[in-house]
């Protein structure tokens, strides 16, 4: 173990409480804690043992300044808390919303304060890349065989159930490495190409290594055989290509954005369908799969209409009593549950974040890459999360991946490896020193 220059040990330079982390979203659910009504999976453990040091780290500004986006995610917690106590009463509200709170706040505070410079970030990429690639050791193998070696034999030790039977595709066994279904090892998997791409291999092709690394990180994808994982992956490839053609042209942000709606004018112009029918129907295996996911938006974007505010809870949604409960779109079940104002609040998080980050000037390259690295990531979860529900890991996950690029907001390159100091860089807004 050795000592950054935020003073949290490390083991291999990512911070303990990372470590432990990523552990903890390597174990099924299985392996879990009940207290009554409550289920303690590994992660939860660690998010709710780290949940007030952190509170505390993010009041006394010793990690770095308050800033607007944690407001928001208070704010979304806040509002969270409110739906769940307006649909199940106090009690129940602030059981199920603690918990929420909790893997909501506690992961992206985990990126946020423990992800504080460079280094940290690149060691972070390490890690999680490293993690992938193990992975593939045992879901080579599962692919072929059918046997859910990561799942099954660790579920198995602790007396949980064994992995559900999903029929193949492609010809091989859709993998679950150690999640609850292929789509988490897929999105899991997939996440880290940019990290791998833009970190790890630098962007440069002749890095074999760096290279052998990302395509790794698509094999492990592809063995998921699950098109939201495919997604997260084809989105990050494609601009991850734009960036490499069009790297010095300015505006070209701007321009991807422009063709994007432009592309979503026309398929609404001349398109018999709508944009979201079309992209439904192009990003799925199968039409019984894009009939599914396009009433699931029908009847559940009826259900935010009729509660808007506060939606539903954790209560059940009307649809056709042959449709499954299941609900695969993240955006929605968050609207769905929680109502608009959590949804708009958890958005101005993400995209504002994303924004106010890409506004910083004559950065390192090494910094540029770290920022495109974190921002296509992001961008390829947003767009597949249309298509899938980030539940359990991969929701943490994704609230940590979103706190671990916020040290780009105020910290700057410094000579004295591993310090964080507070850039020229201006906010477009106040950040507060603290919050009370």
């Amino acid at each position: 173990m050795t000592q950054t220059g935020t003073a949290s040990k490390t083991v291999f330079g990512v911070p303990v409480p990372v470590a432990l982390f990523f552990i903890a979203m390597m174990l099924p659910t299985a392996v879990s804690v009940n207290l009554g009504g409550l289920r303690l999976s590994a992660y939860r453990v660690v998010l709710l043992v780290m949940i007030l040091p952190m509170l505390l780290d993010l009041v006394s500004g010793r990690r770095g300044r308050a800033h607007v986006f944690d407001f928001l995610v208070l704010a979304h917690c806040g509002w969270a808390l409110l739906a769940l106590i307006n649909w199940g009463g106090v009690a129940q509200g602030i059981e199920s919303g603690g918990i929420y709170i909790v893997e909501f706040a506690g992961a992206y505070l985990l990126g946020r304060l423990y992800i504080r410079s460079y280094e940290d970030f690149a060691a972070m990429a390490r890690a999680y890349v490293g993690l992938v690639l193990t992975t593939l050791v045992f879901t080579v193998p599962e692919a072929l065989t059918a046997i859910h070696i990561l799942h099954d034999g660790i579920s198995g030790a602790v007396g949980g159930p064994m992995a559900p039977y999903i029929e193949p595709r492609m010809g091989i066994e859709r993998t679950f490495g150690p999640f609850d279904h292929p789509i988490l090892y897929g999105v899991f998997s997939a996440s880290s190409f940019s990290l791998a791409y833009f970190v790890i291999a630098k962007r440069q092709l002749m890095n074999f290594s760096g290279m052998a690394k990302v395509v790794g990180v698509v094999l492990a994808t592809f063995m998921s055989a699950s098109g939201g994982p495919y997604l997260v992956l084809m989105m990050q490839g494609f601009v991850c290509a734009w960036q490499r053609v069009l790297g010095d042209v300015q505006g070209r942000w701007a321009a991807l954005f422009s063709l994007f709606a432009l592309a979503y004018i026309a398929i609404d112009l001349f398109s018999t369908k709508s944009p979201f029918h079309v992209f439904v129907n192009n990003f799925t295996f199968s039409r019984e799969s894009a009939y599914n996911r396009i009433l699931i938006f029908e009847f559940g974007s009826a259900e935010v209409a009729r509660y808007p505010l506060f939606g539903i809870g954790l209560g059940d949604w009307v649809r056709p009593v042959w449709m499954s409960d299941s609900m695969d779109n993240f955006w929605l079940v968050t609207a769905v549950r929680y109502g608009l104002p959590a949804l708009f609040l958890l958005l101005a998080l993400l995209i504002g974040l994303v924004w106010t980050v890409g506004q910083r000037k004559n950065l390192p390259p090494e910094w540029r890459r770290a920022r495109h690295a974190w921002a296509f990531t992001l961008f390829g979860i947003t767009v597949a999360a249309a298509t899938v529900h980030l539940w359990n890991a991969l929701f943490v996950l994704f609230l940590f991946l979103i706190g671990a690029g916020a040290w780009l907001l105020d910290a700057k390159p410094d000579p004295k490896k591993g310090r964080m100091t507070q850039a020229s860089f201006k906010l477009p807004f106040r950040p507060a020193a603290r919050l009370f």
